[in-house]
This record gives structure tokens, C-alpha cells and sequence, in this order.
């Protein structure tokens, strides 16, 4: 059905090359840190977290969470479709208790191209500019320039995927001290994708409501060790029930070689 609410995300129409390239915010903290330096790429490498995955049942009226263990794993040196040379890296999943090595079973599987300038993560029609150099705070770019229009469409009757080309990027924390699960990083660095809600923190049921919240962090010669990325849309009641639609992913990280 036809949806009345508008898209939370407003921003200007601009060249892709505008959107990848991005541009600088003056910031008295900066890393002479490589762009490389935040996510270890070779054979063998693996991060192992305990992933949250939030959906909505009973057609839109109730949330539930799964939780697992995911292993992400660096498989290989590969190339991909465009001839650059990257890494194919393969996530696993397992019951969130499970000890058992015999319990991983294939997930999913993307492709990382590293260069001295940005880390781009390609996963299956999907491309994202995830990091980028120079790292410092405030530093801005379109991490999400190359996707398609709606890229959620097929998936979700919301409308929080409008737009998501025009994110803003940005850097925060540059050099700060993290731990997650009892484990201490000493140098970590957070980029904000998106961070934005309607009608929250307490929804009025007869008002749409949304919420769209991406937010990265990475650690130095480890990789990924946070992740949150929520987008879900709430509908009031018309001809039909209100609903919800959406999803929500939570990746903390547990262990690393």
C-alpha cells in the first residue's frame, strides 16, 4: 500500500564522486594512523562476536531477538569483478552457548578491497566505502554512494532506505581506549553513519514513527568490533492494524586472534 509517512533522511541530490570522495571537517585531533591499520586483513584472521538480530513478527506486532556467535574469517587474497585485488572473507554461525567447532555453519560471504585511501566492503550487490584516509575527527564522506535506490525495498515496507546514498559519514574518537566483553583496546576509532528518529523516545500510536540509528567501531589491527544498525518504520492504525517494519543487527566482539 501507499505509505503517507516521509523519509527521516533529507539531503541534497550529489555527484557520486562528491559522495565518495567526501570532504574535511578542521579537527585539532588527527591519526597519522594508515586507513589499513583498522582492519587486520590476512589469511587466517578471524573475529568472533556475538551478533543480535531484531525482527518484527505476527505481522508487524511484535519484535523478538535472536542472538548468536558469528565468525568472521579471512579466507583468502581474491579479486573482484572489477579486477582489484581484495580479500573474501566468510562469516560463520553458531548457537550463542555453543562451544562446539562442529556447530559453524556458512553465513555469509563478502569481499573487502583495501587501498591507501579507503577500505570498500563489497557484499553480494552491495558496495560501501567504510573507512576512509585521512583518519581524524570530524573527517566526512558518502560511505554509501554506490547503492542502488531503496536498496531495503524487496524486504521492508519502510521508507528509512530513501536517500541512504546521501549518509554523511563521519569519524568520532579517534585514538580512544575501548573495551568490549572483559577485553581492552587501546586504540579505536567510531564512525557515525546515520542517527536519526521521529516521534521517539515514547510514540504517540497515532503518528508514524521511525528509527534510524548506523554506528561503527573499529579497532587498531584487530578490525570491526562494534556494530549497531537499526531501521525500522511504525505505522499507525488506518484500514489495518498498526505495524512495525524493519530490523535491527548488534555485533560486539568476544574474541580475535
Amino acid at each position: 500500500m501507499k505509505k503517507s509517512f516521509i523519509s527521516v533522511i533529507t539531503a541534497g541530490v550529489l555527484f557520486l564522486s562528491v559522495q565518495l570522495t567526501g570532504c574535511d571537517k578542521k579537527d585539532d585531533s588527527y591519526s597519522a594512523d594508515a586507513v589499513t591499520d583498522y582492519m587486520k586483513l590476512e589469511t587466517g584472521k578471524y573475529v568472533i562476536y556475538r551478533l543480535d538480530s531484531t525482527t518484527f513478527i505476527n505481522f508487524g506486532q511484535k519484535d523478538t531477538t535472536v542472538s548468536y556467535q558469528a565468525k568472521d574469517v579471512v579466507e583468502g587474497p581474491a579479486t573482484d569483478n572489477l579486477g582489484r585485488a581484495g580479500w573474501r572473507i566468510v562469516r560463520y554461525l553458531r548457537p550463542l552457548n555453543s562451544t562446539s567447532e562442529s556447530d559453524w555453519r556458512t553465513n555469509i560471504t563478502y569481499h573487502v578491497i583495501p587501498s591507501q585511501s579507503n577500505i570498500e566492503l563489497n557484499e553480494g550487490n552491495f558496495r560501501y566505502i567504510k573507512l576512509v584516509s585521512p583518519v581524524s575527527n570530524g573527517r566526512t564522506w558518502r560511505g554509501n554512494g554506490y547503492l542502488p535506490d531503496n536498496p531495503y525495498k524487496d524486504q521492508y515496507e519502510f521508507s528509512n532506505d530513501e536517500d541512504m546514498q546521501d549518509w554523511e559519514f563521519s569519524y568520532q574518537d579517534v585514538g580512544t581506549a575501548a573495551s568490549y566483553n572483559n577485553k581492552d583496546y587501546d586504540s579505536t576509532l567510531t564512525v557515525v553513519q546515520i542517527a536519526d528518529s521521529t516521534n521517539l523516545p515514547v510514540i504517540d500510536a497515532r503518528v508514524p514513527a521511525s528509527k534510524t540509528y548506523s554506528v561503527e567501531t573499529y579497532a587498531r589491527h584487530v578490525g570491526l568490533v562494534y556494530k549497531e544498525f537499526v531501521m525500522w518504520e511504525y505505522q499507525p492504525a488506518t484500514s489495518t492494524s498498526a505495524y512495525y517494519s524493519g530490523f535491527g543487527i548488534k555485533m560486539t566482539i568476544i574474541d580475535h586472534n
